[in-house]
């Protein structure tokens, strides 16, 4: 097809699942150009916030907040909840056991432990129904800080799984820091758990946030292939950006299960956050999470308020900027799109509407030093104001020299006012 032949552009077709009006506008490349054999229908997300979130430094997690923050996770249907570690304090402890007791019809409490006996044992007398077995897999770690011997290593990691299977519930072990450990060390580990447990699950750690996405894909084909009978699931740190697309990597290597926390908390730069890869995974992926997408929101703000960790104004699906605009450009093409009689589109400056995620706000278009004439109209239409061009232009003047001058957005208070002088003269 000769596009210069025609006298106007063909109209493409927007559609399900990268167009649906109001709700989403993705690319529909992420769906037509993946590799569709790596391809998974649903991904599970291990929710850490009360764990690993805990320990984000300055974070104190009481346990009437733990219990309030499971709950709101609990609503939201994460199927896996990391309930903490039980041996670190009392209060951490009790919070687990009234956890488990509510016994959450849609998400199961996950127990860390060492792989230590004492750790094992809590989380089972605590009535979690899964745990997690961690160590490290750095033999630098193992032997120059740990002073394990090859069979003391084993050893350790075998009983450890075992008395956890032994009490009938999920059990995965977790090696951290692997991504600086030698493949051939890692092997020979899950060699001796592969052979000698019933483990269920094995998750591949960045701990220190080291690893790209070529690298974590490769690793999880990998031990996907040399360990059929393990679920493999990936947790990795955000240190140097590629959280996210770590967690797309170790999905298309063969992962089924991502770790993630609320706000990304966690050590240092934090965990994947868990609200980013819903909407990844839900809205431009297509890929079944079980979250209902429309409590993220409330669950978000709970645990900014109990941290005490603010929402940074840029961060992803609940800061304010992603739904703000002030570009002239681009306020200018929202209008023309939106007044188009033969063809309109209403979600055209955002890819996910803020409602997907449960927020009552909506997109805000702001004035300031880039704005243009239509957005001057956009503001205009708000309040149903007429004005002719000379009358609009004057409007625009006013209010990039307002901005210039007090070096920020204008209100819409002050725009009125220049309206009203504008009119008025």
């Amino acid at each position: 097809m000769d596009l210069l032949e025609m006298k106007q552009l063909p109209d493409y077709p927007l559609e399900a699942p990268f167009y649906v009006e109001n709700i989403v506008w993705t690319s529909r490349h992420n769906f037509d150009l993946e590799d569709k054999s790596k391809r998974r229908e649903h991904v599970t997300i291990h929710d850490v916030t009360l764990r690993d979130g805990d320990q984000t430094p300055g974070v104190v997690l009481l346990e009437e907040e733990r219990v309030r923050i499971a709950d709101a996770l609990a609503e939201m249907k994460v199927p896996r909840i990391e309930a903490g570690m039980a041996l670190v304090s009392k209060h951490v402890e009790n919070a687990m056991r009234r956890m488990a007791d509510k016994k959450y019809p849609h998400s199961k409490i996950y127990g860390f432990c060492r792989a230590h006996p004492k750790d094992v044992e809590l989380a089972l007398d605590i009535g979690c129904q899964g745990i997690i077995v961690e160590y490290t897999v750095n033999p630098y770690i193992i032997k120059h800080a740990y002073k394990n011997t090859p069979q003391d290593l084993i050893d350790k990691l075998v009983s450890a799984v075992n008395l956890a299977k032994k009490g009938g519930v999920d059990v995965a072990f977790m090696g951290w820091d692997w991504f600086r450990a030698p493949i051939e060390f890692t092997r020979w580990i899950v060699d001796n758990i592969y052979n000698k447990t019933g483990a269920d699950g094995l998750a591949i750690v960045d701990t220190y946030g080291s690893a790209t996405p070529e690298a974590v894909e490769a690793m999880f084909c990998r031990f996907h292939e040399w360990y059929p009978r393990l679920r493999l699931e990936f947790h990795g740190h955000n240190d140097i950006g590629c959280g996210n697309a770590n967690c797309l990597a170790a999905i298309r290597g063969g992962a089924e299960v991502v770790h993630t926390a609320m706000l990304g908390l966690g050590e240092r730069c934090g965990n994947v956050a868990t609200e980013e890869m819903a909407v990844i995974f839900e809205m431009h992926k297509n890929v079944r999470t079980g979250l209902d997408l429309t409590k993220l929101n409330s669950a978000g703000k709970l645990v900014s308020i109990i941290s005490k960790v603010p929402v940074h104004e840029n961060k992803p699906v609940f800061g304010i900027r992603p739904y703000r605009a002030e570009s002239g450009i681009g306020m200018d093409i929202a209008y023309k799109l939106s007044h188009n009689e033969s063809f309109k589109i209403t979600n055209c400056f955002i890819s996910v509407a803020p409602s997907v995620i449960g927020r009552m706000d909506d997109v805000e278009y702001v004035l300031g030093k880039s704005s243009g004439k239509n957005s001057i109209r956009l503001f205009l239409d708000k309040y149903d104001i007429k004005a002719d061009d000379d009358q609009v232009q004057k409007i625009l003047d006013m209010v990039v020299s307002e901005a210039m001058i007090t070096k920020s957005l204008v209100p819409e208070e002050i725009f009125l006012k220049f309206v009203e002088a504008v009119l008025a003269s």
